[in-house]
């Protein structure tokens, strides 16, 4: 199983149902798909659908540099390759932790994982398999993905947040200091904190819905771009002159440029009306 196809139930598999899939049958609290971009998640998917194929000890499920996260993929990638996976892990794009293109692995991953298991209850134990890895199963806070360093500064920047304030006293005047300025400072650190830390989820509440929202066109786009060339097939069979002289043809060729649904409708009226002609005539 090398691709599916771009119609396939896998590629409107929603983030939230695909969090819900990998918590269940990992027994994990993932909150984010961007959690999976270690690729430690899809080792051990695959090793609860195929026990003993993936080198599940070499994966570390606590890596935060790009360089653990590229071994857990090649651990990956030996394991499809023993199965007889003929597919290609993007592993540059996937190790960004870009949500895109986290689900679309996933999805494939989903697609692939159901098709397999028929739908049946794995009698799988999780957290025994992940003890038994590099690192000892998830620590910490669930595994939660890192942000690549590359994009750290421009998170910053969208995020809103403003650099860290100095603490200490003025160097000019070490001793001294104006009255109330030991409450009021810590005072207004303390509310502006907050309104960073709102504003901070507000952006990152919006980027994930952004994010939904890019992955709905791209569907919707996929099965537009599917459905057209259903159409130009169905066009191109009803201009060949072999074809032509066929009645049913012509009634095609006014359904395909009608203008909108009603000449289609009259077109499809028009069929039937001749077949049951036809029928009584019989």
């Amino acid at each position: 199983m090398s691709a599916i196809g771009i119609m396939d139930g896998a590629y409107f598999v929603g983030r939230n149902e695909l969090l819900q899939w990998i918590n269940s049958t990992l027994g994990l609290n993932l909150s984010k798909i961007e959690q999976t971009a270690s690729g430690a998640v899809a080792c051990q998917l695959l090793d609860a659908l195929h026990p003993g194929c993936v080198a599940l000890a070499k994966v570390d499920f606590n890596a935060k540099n790009d360089y653990e996260y590229i071994n857990n993929y090649k651990i990956l990638q030996a394991a499809f390759a023993k199965l007889g996976i003929d597919k290609h892990i993007e592993v540059n794009k996937l190790i960004r932790a870009r949500p895109l293109d986290n689900i679309e692995f996933m999805q494939w991953l989903k697609s692939y994982f159901d098709s397999h298991s028929n739908g049946q209850n794995l009698n799988y134990d999780a957290a025994a398999r992940r003890a038994a890895s590099k690192t000892g199963g998830v620590k910490g806070s669930s595994g939660k993905a890192r942000i690549p360093l590359s994009s750290a500064t421009t998170t910053a920047n969208v995020n809103g947040a403003v650099p860290a304030r100095s603490t200490s006293i003025s160097k000019k005047n070490p001793g001294t200091r104006q009255f109330g300025q030991a409450v009021a400072a810590p005072a207004a650190a303390v509310s502006s904190g907050s309104q960073d830390t709102a504003m901070a989820a507000q952006v990152q509440e919006a980027a994930e819905q952004v994010t939904e929202l890019k992955l709905k066109v791209d569907n919707v786009e996929r099965e537009r771009d599917f459905y057209f060339d259903k159409l130009r097939d169905i066009e191109i069979l009803c201009q060949m002159p072999l074809l032509q002289s066929i009645p049913v043809v012509k009634v095609f060729e006014r359904i395909l440029y009608a203008a909108d649904e009603k000449e289609a409708k009259e077109a499809m009226e028009q069929v039937l009306e001749e077949y049951n002609q036809q029928s009584t005539t019989a």
